[in-house]
């Protein structure tokens, strides 16, 4: 029965495609084009950007275009009296018609740097965007890696019960020849019947398994993958870094910590703006007025006084809170208190990372030694079923242990394939835990 590990490699062969392989970093490529979470958090930075747009224009002149007309129904006069004449004089003063078109043009002089602060803070907020974008990417690549590692475990899993189906199809077949020849009683051959029956049920499901994984992966990269390529798997293992260089990385690569240090730079800005409240502003004005008819019904008019129909003005305003019932001091009360509280989430945040680093490399380490130990085991129970099956043939094994036999190389593989996804899903995790995810996304 040295046939079946040739059988199941053409069984994996003859249904592999001949398309090109598609490699880890092809789907994250996808991901990274499709995944709604990224659109969300892009969203977000485009927001942000145009928040400063917004806090620059604070900074910049404003100019305003206004107009209106108003019809009176009747001229606008003055009577008064004609003394000794017991008579009234009716004076024109105005038109029953009032066009009026100006532009105003306002220019702050200085806003005690609350404007500029808010500049700041607007920055600092698209930083803190921009660091929760590369959070999501980096979460993203922890899903697709392991996701894509659960269908690769699937596929060895789908092999070993190939190479398990072919193991027992070939046994019934040896068992059957040995009871028609009378060297073995019918139960062998029932037995054998039974199991290969077993196997084509675990092939079933090991196949099913295949396709679900690839469905929960094309689901995390929001898009259908190419049915005719496969999944290359990763290279060989790597040593498991220690916890203290894993934790020195995880400081300096992870986006949660610099979105936090973004975020208490903009309260830090917000909260010199909130100051800035309390201290006096100045703006400029200037004003450019058209007012039509005149009291002689004239609509241009830039010689007579009295009869112009503009009228040019400019000022100088001071803004100065003298009292506000506490509200400017009650709003730096409340950015000190947010301060303080994202003070401490950054310090929960750096305990829960170093949990995070300690458990990802304590699971790499475990998933790697679990992994060589399994591969050894595959190997051994080869070996176990090549010697029972050469004494099956030669009468001095029973039929049990080749079933045995079968069965110790199945559950082998099937370990081996589990321990195997184990460690690489354990080392995506150690490489989101250190920021290292997002380092090779950049």
């Amino acid at each position: 029965m040295k046939t079946h590990v040739p059988i199941a490699l053409a069984i994996l062969l003859g249904c592999a495609p001949t398309a090109a392989a598609q490699t880890l970093d092809e789907c994250l490529a996808l991901a990274r084009a499709h995944a709604p979470l990224l659109k969300v958090a892009d969203a977000g930075v485009s927001r942000a950007e145009q928040s400063i747009r917004a806090a620059r224009a604070a900074l910049s002149p404003t100019l305003r275009l206004g107009a209106g007309f108003t019809q009176l129904s009747e001229e606008q006069r003055v009577v008064f009296p004609v003394p000794g004449t017991g008579t009234t004089q009716t004076l024109k003063t105005g038109s029953a018609s009032a066009l009026d078109v100006r532009t105003d043009l306002q220019i702050p002089l200085t806003t005690s740097g609350r404007d500029a602060a808010l500049v700041r803070a607007a920055e600092a907020a698209r930083a803190g965007q921009v660091h929760g974008r590369e959070q999501a990417q980096a979460d993203l690549v922890l899903r697709v890696s392991q996701a894509f590692y659960r269908v690769l475990a699937a596929r060895r899993l789908e092999a070993a019960a190939a190479e398990a189906m072919a193991s027992a199809r070939a046994h019934r077949a040896t068992s059957v020849a040995r009871v028609r020849a009378g060297a073995a009683p019918r139960l062998d051959s029932l037995q054998a019947q039974v199991d290969l029956a077993q196997r084509a049920n675990a092939l079933l499901r090991a196949r099913e398994a295949v396709r679900l994984t690839r469905v929960e992966l094309e689901t995390e990269i929001g898009a259908t993958l190419d049915t005719a390529r496969t999944l290359v798997e990763p290279g060989p293992a790597v040593e498991v870094p220690s916890s203290a260089d894993a934790m020195e990385r995880a400081l300096r690569g992870r986006p949660e910590i610099a979105g936090l240090d973004e975020a208490l730079s903009e309260n830090r800005w917000r909260l010199a703006a909130a100051r800035a409240g309390l201290r006096p502003q100045v703006n400029l004005t200037a004003t450019a007025q058209y007012t039509a008819p005149n009291r002689d019904e004239e609509y241009w008019n830039t010689a007579d006084p009295g009869l112009k129909t503009y009228r040019l003005s400019g000022g100088v305003g001071l803004s100065m809170p003298l009292f506000d019932g506490g509200l400017a001091r009650s709003r730096v009360g409340e950015l000190t208190s947010d301060r303080a509280a994202l003070g401490a989430r950054r310090d929960d945040v750096q305990l829960a990372i170093r949990r995070e680093v300690e458990q990802s490399v304590s699971d790499a380490r475990v998933a790697l030694t679990l992994w060589q130990s399994d591969s050894s085991r595959v190997a051994a129970a080869r070996e176990a079923l090549r010697l029972a099956e050469a004494g099956y043939k030669g009468g001095t094994v029973p039929a049990t242990e080749v079933r045995d036999a079968e069965s110790a190389v199945a559950d082998a593989r099937a370990e081996e394939a589990q321990s195997l996804m184990d460690y690489w899903s354990a080392r995506a995790a150690l490489d989101h835990a250190v920021g290292a995810a997002f380092r090779k996304e950049r």
